[in-house]
């Protein structure tokens, strides 16, 4: 049993050289900076980048066998030919400020020697958010400012008495107050919400709709939006069914 476990352990280090110890921090790639703070930076901008300079001060070839870093905002350029002794070279740093508005700071490990080697260099800033088109988080347009995250809510199949929940996103797309009220068309009183009432302007809401299903009215529903007394042309439609339907 023992030169059987012995023989796998020499087979592993044979085939997976690189896993048989952990990474050390390279004494070779000598990077000029570690760190690059581009500052205030608009979202609205884009993608920013940054170079950052190395060179190997060993006496013997490296390579750079990756760069990698735990988000997905931060992409890398880099040398993908061996580097001989004194040879200089570059990793490109690039970040999408595209909805991460604030202080950020981002690692980037660059991996090299077949990577039993790294370093760790990191880009960091404040980025300065853009406004969105409100489109972006409310798809549908109803009228007079309001926006809604549902056309059509569907809540599928309920057996009798049984309940779901969705919920109803919307927002005031105005520089002023508006009263919101849903009126349900046909008195399906399967459908349970309570109206928002005030809405104030540029405010974003989330209101609860439940479906208690009793089986008694038609699987399509109209529920209007009415604001400051007026019903709004467009409705909110509601389905759901009983499974044996």
């Amino acid at each position: 049993m023992k030169i059987l476990i012995l023989s796998i352990t020499f087979l592993f280090l044979v085939l997976f050289p690189s896993m048989a110890q952990e990474p050390r921090l390279s004494d070779e790639l000598v990077f000029e900076e570690r760190v690059f703070d581009f500052g205030e930076i608009k979202e609205e901008d884009g993608l920013v980048s940054h170079e950052f300079e190395f060179r190997n001060v060993s006496q013997k070839v490296l390579s750079i066998n990756g760069v990698t870093s735990g988000c997905g905002c931060v992409q890398f350029e880099y040398p993908k030919e061996p580097l001989r002794p004194n040879a200089t070279g570059k990793v490109k740093v690039t970040y999408n400020p595209a909805y991460r508005p604030g202080f950020f700071s981002k690692e980037v490990v660059v991996l090299s020697n077949n990577n039993a080697n790294y370093n760790r260099i990191w880009v960091k800033g404040t980025v300065i958010p853009c406004q969105h088109p409100v489109s972006e988080n409310y798809p549908y347009e109803y009228g007079s400012g309001l926006w809604m995250n549902f056309e059509v809510m569907a809540f599928g199949t309920i057996g009798k008495g049984g309940t779901k929940t969705m919920k109803l996103k919307y927002v005031n797309d105005t520089d002023h107050d508006m009263q919101l009220m849903f009126v349900v068309i046909g008195g399906n009183t399967d459908i349970k919400f309570t109206s928002p009432r005030m809405v104030k302007a540029r405010e974003e809401g989330v209101m609860p709709v439940e479906y208690q299903y009793s089986g008694r009215f038609p699987a399509v529903t109209r529920v209007y939006p009415v604001i400051n007394g007026r019903a709004l042309v467009k409705p909110l439609v509601i389905t759901c069914a009983d499974p044996v339907d």
